[in-house]
């Protein structure tokens, strides 16, 4: 029983032990210099925007400053013309428009997929056969000046026809959401890294055009709440290879961080997976089950021993699992954009097991997803059923 006990509470160390090995070796990877490429292809970035985020102006900014030495279009997208976020975008357009090729595209409202993949799809049939890659990008991450180049790297140089890239969270402060938010993202990156989970992020991504339309692509968004976990499956059904470039790296911002938009957003994560990859859903379960269960055991122990149910066994395992705990997040630490106190990641970390698996739970008996004020019916695959607007 104590083996039991002891491997149980060992579980979580073990798990920030592996991602750490796999994060380093995917920092490596990103630090190497670029490879020539001497013909790069003609690619149309695609920005699906909607809302208000603060961190949005700049995050449109940053894109519209690449330095991509081939010929780059930008499409913006937007449900309609009204929404907030196209009068940035319209003031964006005229700022920039002596510089990049710019056009905003109205979607119209999406009404049996999710919303960002019909202003996607708007995009790249507004597109057509102008570009030789579909490029897509989030709104609110920051990009350096290289980032395009980074993501189309892979498909420039034939290794795969389709690349994905990665965010990552700079914590601004040292609150416990704050890093926790930081510190699931950091965990989801490194995943990334590990051959058999490397899947599209939508937030970077790239697509050699043929291979977009051949595969059907567009029609498989066309009834999918969501665009990237939903070709997690699709994509290796095709034959599809996707490559990892860990150098195509945005940056997302975060100070005083909200608990509800941190822990509305890690739900839909989790429910991502159990519409759209159910596989990866059980896995998660189980991993985020250990995550929670080891500390609980090593606290149950502790308050064991201090009361006298249990004996100098307990409490060194105890001592054992949150000295490993701490010394394995201590190596994992360096992979974050900028140095944290250990005992705040600690605190970040046993709020992201407990807070993940509670939510997880609550997944089991989800049967849609809520996003951007949008209320999706999923089924199998996340294929949408209904959906309901609250305006």
């Amino acid at each position: 029983m104590w083996i039991v006990f002891l491997l149980v509470i060992a579980a979580a160390p073990a798990l920030v032990f592996f991602l750490g090995r796999a994060g380093r070796k995917l920092r490596a990877k990103a630090s190497e210099p670029l490879p020539k490429v001497y013909t790069w292809p003609s690619v149309g970035l695609v920005i699906p925007c909607a809302g208000t985020h603060p961190a949005m102006e700049g995050a449109l900014r940053s894109l519209l400053e690449q330095d991509y030495e081939g010929k780059l279009r930008y499409v913006f997208v937007t449900a309609t013309m009204e929404e907030p976020a196209a009068n940035l975008v319209e003031r964006l357009a005229e700022e920039y428009g002596d510089r990049c090729t710019i056009d905003h595209v109205a979607a119209g409202r999406a009404e049996k997929c999710g919303q960002k993949n019909w202003n996607s799809l708007a995009a790249v049939r507004f597109l057509g056969d102008s570009v030789e890659v579909y490029a897509f990008c989030d709104s609110t991450h920051m990009a350096s000046p290289d980032f395009v180049t980074r993501l189309v790297l892979p498909v420039a140089r034939k290794e795969a026809p389709f690349a994905t890239g990665y965010h990552e969270v700079v914590p601004r402060d040292n609150e416990f959401v704050t890093l926790a938010y930081a510190f699931t993202v950091l965990c989801m990156r490194l995943m990334q890294s590990l051959s058999g989970y490397t899947q599209p992020w939508g937030g970077a991504m790239a697509i050699d055009r043929q291979t977009f339309l051949e595969s059907g692509i567009g029609r498989h968004w066309e009834e999918n709440v969501v665009d990237d976990c939903s070709l997690a499956s699709f994509l290796p059904r095709h034959r599809i290879r996707v490559a990892l470039s860990p150098s195509a790296l945005l940056r997302t911002r975060a100070e005083h961080h909200s608990f509800d938009v941190w822990w509305a957003w890690l739900e839909r994560q989790i429910l991502f997976l159990k519409f759209c990859v159910p596989s990866q859903w059980y896995q998660l379960g189980l991993v985020l089950f250990l995550m929670a269960l080891a500390p609980t055991l090593a606290l149950f122990a502790f308050l064991g021993w201090l009361f006298g149910a249990f004996g100098l066994v307990a409490l060194a395992g105890a001592g054992v699992s949150l000295a490993a705990t701490a010394w394995t997040l201590a190596r994992l630490r360096p992979l974050l954009p900028r140095h944290v106190p250990i005992m705040r990641l600690l605190g970040a970390f046993w709020l992201t097991s407990f807070g993940a698996f509670s939510l997880y739970l609550k997944t089991v008996t989800a049967k849609g997803i809520l996003w951007h004020g949008i209320w999706y019916e999923v089924g199998s695959e996340g294929k949408v059923w209904k959906i309901q607007r609250k305006n």
